[in-house]
This record gives C-alpha cells, structure tokens and sequence, in this order.
C-alpha cells in the first residue's frame, strides 16, 4: 500500500502544474449553416433546394473539407498532449556475464560472475512551462485550425455558389434551345417560300443562298447549345455525385427567379470573407510563431521522477528493499547552436512580415472582387430592362404584321421576318436575365456567403 501512495503521489505532482488547462475544440456542425439554405429558398425553386442537400449529402469535396477539419482538431489534440506530463514504463531483463576478474584498489577483487538484473520502473516527465512557450505553440496550432475551418466554409460557399451557377445555365440553355429551334423551323419556312418565289422567277439566286446561310447560321447556333446543354449537364451530374443521376431533365419551363440585391456594398461586409479572416488567422498564427521561436531562445526546465523495483531476481523484484524511485529538475540551455535558433527567428518574422502583405492584398482583392461583382449585377440588370423595352417594339411590329396579313395586306415572309426578330429578342431577355441572376450569385459569394437580403435591409 506505501508503494502504491508513494506512486500516486508522484504522478499527481507532476501532473499538477497542467491539470486545469482545458483544449477549445468547436463542434462540427456547422456545414448545415454553411449550405445556407435559407438564402436558396429565396430563389423559390424546390429543384433547386433538393439539389443542394443532395449536394450537402453527397459532393466528395465537401466530405474532404470535414474531414480535414478533424485531421486538424487531432493535431491540435497533439500539441496540447506536448504540454502534459509524459509517463511511461520501460521494463528491461538482461543477462550480464563477466569472464575476467575485476579488481577494486589493491584488496578487493571480483572474480568473473554472471547475474541477471531485472529493472521494472514507470518514468513520468514534464517540461515546466515557465515561459509558455508550449501554450504559445498550442495557440499557433490553434490557429491554423481556425483558417482549416475557414476554408472549409469557403469550399461550402464556393460549391453551392458554382452549382447554382450551373443549375441556371442549364435552364438558359434548354430556353434559348427551345427559342432556337422555332428560329430553325421559322427560316426553314423562309427558305422553302424564297425558293418558290424563286422558280416563278420573282427573286434573284442571291436571295435563297441568303436565307440558306441564315439557316445554316441559325442550325450552327442550335448545335452550340445542344454541346454546352450537354457539358453543363454532366458537370452538375458530377458535382451531386449521385449515381442514380444520369440525366437532367429539360429546364426549359423553370422560372427566372427575381432576386433583388443592393445597390451599394458597406465597406465592413468584407469581414465576413473567408479568406479576409484567413488572412487575419495567419497573421496572428505567424505572430504566435515569432514569440515560440524568442521563447526557445530561454533555458528550459524538465521535472522528472521514476518509481520502480530493481532487482536480481524474480521473486526479490517486488520487495522492499528492491524499491527504485528518483525525483529532480533539469535544467536545459543551449550555449552554442551555430545559429540555428536565430536564424529560425528571423525566418518566422520574415513570415510574420509576408503574413501581413498576404493581409493588404486579401483586402484589396476583397474590395476588388465586391465591386465587379456588383458593377456586373447593375450592367446586367440594366441590359435586361433595355431588352425588355426592344422586345415590347418587337412584339409591336409582329401584331401590325400579323394584322397585316390576316387582312390580307401582309405577306407571309414579312411575317415570319417579324417573328424571328422577336424571337432572337426574347433569347437577349433570357440571356440578360440569367446573366443577371448569375452575377447576383456571384455577388453573393463574393461577399462570404451572407444573403443579400439582409444587406438591402441593414443599408
């Protein structure tokens, strides 16, 4: 029972200087807020939404970013258990055999022998962290995980924006698909008309090889669609990673959501970017590096303690008398290093410096990219509304041909003519429109994932 106490009493000593020192580790369940999925609700597509849990459920790089946010908290969980009393036991039996005699001064001598020592002791060490330097390097690596965190809302903000991105250049495409064939079918009957004209001798050749290259046009614009449908389709197959996908089906009937954004951006939205706090979590990550490396400049101070049986047999190993225990400090400087340590410290602050330059750029190219995005969403909205306004000319001209000819004044070329100008018009809406909407998701990205919504009402 003493032995016992006696070992307890040594490993609470030397556990006592860390015990209450605790690890702040967040839990991982924040990718659902990630997603955001409040934000595409807005866009009141229910496509939409159950492609993006499905791409919260199944998207390969989004699993990587998680998984990378545990490999970090492990590490972290190392560094900390640096800072903990280490205890081990290291049992040794050797078998010493000495063929010659040994001799001890003049009268003492020793002839060969052989024995066995049995050595059973459990070791426990502790680096006193004086200077804190420990603790400091916990906090570095402590950082880190705040940046690994970071990216992995980055990579959620980056995905969904890009998905969603795709999703609507899809319906784009399966609309102007949709517009372009009646353009193909329209010409078709313009062609067929022009060579009738032709063989009664009342147009010239130039006119049919004219309405034969617009078809020709027109058909060439129809491939182009069908090949970027069928690229843009496989990309968001590949991004859902969903095996049962094998196809998208046509989009042409979803409807264009109209998501209003601001007209101006405050300049203090940038410090919801990840990579703007990225940028910070470096700083201070390389910040704490400079004051680890100062700190391994100062001597150190190892706490040590062993408590065992030592013996030469057996059945003597566990007696009183075979007890083995020790307890000191040691203490720990390097004299001489060959400037290795003062290198090392000018190396983290020359980081250190490098950090702070990556800070300036992240905010210059934080402002950058907010402004583009904003400017594109404006240019873009402000195309749709001319747009709008040609088409409703369009659709002017097209009922006055349309009256034209039912009253027998129009003819039926002129007709189809004011129907292919309205058509080509209403692919400049659909473009302009989702080009707008696309630039909105951007613009929603650019500002780190925070809905614009709330950025119109808090203006």
């Amino acid at each position: 029972m003493k032995k016992l106490t006696t070992l307890l009493m040594l490993i609470v000593a030397l556990s006592a200087p860390v015990c209450a020192k605790k690890i702040d580790v967040e839990p991982q369940e924040k990718q659902i807020d990630y997603l955001n999925i409040q934000w595409w609700d807005e866009f009141n597509d229910s496509t939409l939404h159950d492609y993006m849990l499905l791409l919260f459920k199944n998207n390969h790089d989004l699993k990587i970013a998680q998984l990378k946010i545990k490999e970090g908290e492990q590490i972290v969980k190392q560094s900390f258990a640096n800072e903990l009393p280490q205890i081990g036991l290291a049992g040794n039996v050797e078998r010493v055999l000495r063929s010659s005699d040994q001799y001890f001064g003049k009268s003492m001598l020793i002839p060969n022998f052989s024995q066995t020592n049995l050595l059973f002791p459990i070791s426990a060490s502790y680096e006193i962290d004086i200077w804190g330097a420990n603790r400091t390097r916990t906090k570095s690596i402590q950082k880190q995980l705040d940046m690994i965190k970071e990216d992995e809302r980055a990579k959620y903000i980056s995905t969904t924006s890009n998905f969603a991105a795709a999703y609507y250049n899809l319906v784009k495409c399966d609309k102007l698909i949709k517009i372009q064939n009646e353009l193909v079918s329209a010409q078709n009957d313009l062609l067929r008309l022009t060579k009738i004209k032709f063989d009664a001798g009342k147009c010239s050749i130039d006119d049919v090889i004219e309405q034969e290259k617009l078809l020709k046009a027109y058909q060439e614009d129809l491939n182009t669609l069908n090949k970027d449908r069928r690229l843009i389709e496989e990309e968001i197959i590949y991004v859902l990673s969903d095996e049962n996908i094998k196809n998208i089906s046509d989009c042409s009937q979803v409807s264009i959501p109209k998501i209003y954004f601001p007209e101006q951006i405050p300049s203090d939205i940038i410090e919801n970017r990840p990579d703007y706090i990225i940028a910070i979590k470096n700083l201070e990550h390389m910040g704490l590096d400079v004051k680890v490396a100062k700190k391994e400049l100062l001597p150190r101070f190892v706490l040590f303690g062993q408590f065992g049986f030592n013996a030469y047999r057996l059945s003597n190993l566990f007696n009183n008398n075979a007890i083995l225990s020790s307890f000191g400090v040691t203490p720990i400087l390097d004299i001489f290093t060959s400037g290795r340590k003062i290198a090392h410290l000018k190396y983290k602050k020359y980081q250190y410096d490098e950090a702070f330059e990556q800070y300036k750029q992240a905010v210059l190219n934080s402002y950058k990219e907010v402004n583009d995005a904003l400017v594109s969403a404006k240019i873009y909205s402000k195309n749709l509304e001319s747009a709008k306004e040609r088409l409703e000319l369009e659709n002017q001209n097209y009922n006055i041909a349309n009256a034209r000819f039912e009253a027998g004044k129009g003819t039926i070329p002129y007709l189809l003519q004011s129907k292919e100008r309205k058509l080509l018009v209403e692919k400049n809406i659909i473009e302009s429109d989702i080009n707008t909407l696309i630039s909105i998701i951007s613009l929603y990205k650019t500002v780190g994932g925070k809905n614009l919504t709330e950025i119109t009402q808090s203006i």
